[in-house]
């Protein structure tokens, strides 16, 4: 056995384990979805008509604002004409309702003192710049602000109102609230603003979110808010917990039973992916707030079969190897690039897959996409890296040239064998 395959041997189980103590140390667990664990409920119903187009805009605006808030894998849909919001293990409630339904409409305003008011058909409907700005926090003079970095048309009719109310004041309003109202010190703006007010840090970044993602094509009211537990229901939960973990189990004595020695690499891989996947899992709701939602179990659950696929290609190579009489210790060497391509095309068909329903769906189909491409990844480092050299150490140090200890038996006359399947069939 190389010395760079017994570093990679133990670099993966330092890194598998590793990384498992790491978080449990820290405290650190996936985050639920809403399914799982439950959250809060936010309906939403326009304040006027609305059509699909305007309907199924504010969604994918109140998407983009949830997750920018870190509430990963929100739940919304429609009803009718209500938007229906869950948002799962929300941290602060209070603040991400009110990010939902904030229509986030920016206008630009004369102050009605001495000067005569705001010519709308000039300038165009108060110069509305719903679409026309992104908004960013950094502080002024101890206070937060909201710089709005203008598009090339909102830039225009903001350097226009500049100069016919130069010295005058200029109400900033947002959804009808007069933010601030400052003086007009000059007459051209570059394409940039400040919005200052009584902002507090939160404040000021839910109304930058607000401002990046755009306003809301329609008014809504919220019909109602409340915690909702989780779908699946605790009972449900439990009783799917327990089938996965009865049929691992399965899975592993199957493996042990047919493969013999090369069954405990196959458990001990599992172990080392499963370790992996639970702490990224863990760090990526902790930093991220990607919640594990039951879309996302559902594709971990596949790539376990994905993963065990990958050593029952290794294994039977080196299993054809040792029928036409070679070494066993050979096999195991000789076997693994041949295997690693086949685990490479099978890896590569799943990511494809993954990644085309990441791109092209939303909500939590996306989930599932996300965690079966997490998990292939996973399984190709962990073929690469522990299973190979895990294999080759069995094989020159347990194995001692005795097929039947990989499931191969060896017939009167000494040739190979294939050992009987357990489910009544040969290998």
């Amino acid at each position: 056995m190389r010395r760079s395959q017994i570093v990679s041997l133990l670099l993966a189980i330092l890194i598998g384990f590793g990384s498992l103590a790491g978080v449990l140390a820290a405290g650190w667990a996936p985050v639920l979805g809403v399914q799982l664990q439950g959250g809060v409920e936010v309906l939403l119903r326009p304040t006027a008509p609305a059509d699909d187009e305007q309907l199924d805009r504010a969604i994918e605006i109140i998407r983009s604002r949830v997750d920018a808030l870190g509430v990963a894998e929100p739940d919304i849909t429609r009803q009718g004409e209500q938007v229906v919001v869950q948002l799962p293990g929300v941290k602060d409630k209070q603040r991400a309702v009110d990010l939902v339904g904030q229509t986030a409409e920016l206008r630009f305003r004369p102050v009605l003192l001495t000067f005569n008011p705001f010519d709308e058909a000039e300038f165009g409907s108060a110069l509305d710049l719903a679409d026309a700005y992104n908004g960013a926090i950094g502080t002024f003079n101890n206070e937060w602000v909201v710089n709005v970095d203008l598009t090339d048309e909102g830039a225009v009719g903001f350097d226009e109102i500049a100069a016919r109310y130069f010295g005058q004041q200029v109400a900033i309003v947002l959804d009808g609230v007069v933010e601030s109202a400052p003086v007009i010190r000059a007459t051209e703006f570059g394409g940039t603003a400040v919005i200052s007010g009584t902002f507090d840090e939160d404040g000021a970044r839910d109304l930058a979110v607000a401002l990046r993602f755009g306003a809301l094509p329609v008014e809504f009211e919220q019909d109602d808010v409340r915690t909702v537990s989780a779908t699946l229901g605790e009972g449900t939960l439990r009783a799917g917990v327990i089938a996965g973990i009865v049929g691992l189990i399965l899975v592993g004595l199957y493996m042990l039973a047919y493969y013999r020695l090369l069954g405990i690499v196959a458990v001990a891989s599992l172990a080392i992916s499963g370790s992996v996947l639970w702490s990224l899992i863990s760090w990526l709701g902790e930093s991220r707030g990607l919640a594990l939602t039951l879309a996302g179990t559902t594709g971990i659950i596949v790539s376990i079969g994905v993963q065990v696929d990958s050593n029952i290609v290794y294994y039977e190579r080196i299993k054809e190897e040792v029928r036409r009489g070679r070494a066993v210790r050979s096999a195991a060497d000789a076997s693994f690039k041949g295997a690693f391509m086949t685990i490479v095309w099978a890896d590569l068909a799943s990511l494809i897959g993954a990644g085309v329903l990441y791109q092209l769906t939303s909500g939590t189909v996306r989930g599932f996409a996300l965690y079966l491409g997490l998990a292939t990844l996973i399984d190709l480092a962990v073929s690469y890296f522990f299973m190979r050299p895990l294999v080759v150490f069995i094989a020159r140090r347990l194995v001692n040239e005795e097929p039947r200890r990989l499931g191969v038996l060896r017939t009167a006359d000494g040739d190979v064998a294939p050992a009987t399947d357990p489910t009544g069939g040969t290998s």
